[in-house]
C-alpha cells in the first residue's frame, strides 16, 4: 500500500483510506468528564457499550442508532476535537504531523 497518508490531505482521502488511519486505540469511545473549574477533559475509564474488547465498535455502521452521543470524526471536524489523544492519526495528520512508528499502516509499509 502506498503511503497515501503522506501525500494526500485528509479531505482528499477516500472513505476507506480515512478509516485506515484509525489505529484502534478506542479513546474516542471513552467517556470524558470536564472539570468545572479548569475546563480540562479527562477520560473516565468508562467506554461506550458498543466498544468491544479489541477496541472496535460492535455495530459501526448503525452506531448512532444505539449510541446517540457518538461523535463522527471527519476531515471537517477533526481539528475541533481537542480531546483526541496526541497519538491519534486523525489528529496528527490534521496538525501536519507524521504518524507514529508503531501505527499499523507504518508497520505494514516497512
Amino acid at each position: 500500500m502506498s503511503r497515501f497518508w503522506e501525500v494526500k490531505t485528509l479531505a482528499e482521502m477516500s472513505r476507506e483510506e480515512w478509516e485506515f488511519l484509525c489505529d484502534g486505540c478506542g479513546k474516542c469511545c471513552m467517556y470524558k468528564a470536564k472539570n468545572a473549574f479548569t475546563g480540562q477533559l479527562r477520560y473516565t475509564g468508562e467506554a461506550c457499550h458498543l466498544l468491544d474488547t479489541s477496541n472496535r465498535c460492535r455495530n459501526y455502521e448503525k452506531r448512532h442508532d444505539f449510541a446517540h452521543e457518538c461523535v463522527d470524526i471527519t476531515p471537517e471536524n477533526v481539528s475541533q476535537l481537542g480531546w483526541l489523544p496526541w497519538t491519534c492519526a486523525y489528529r496528527r495528520r490534521s496538525e501536519g504531523l507524521s504518524m507514529l512508528p508503531w501505527h499499523p499502516l507504518v508497520l505494514e509499509d516497512e
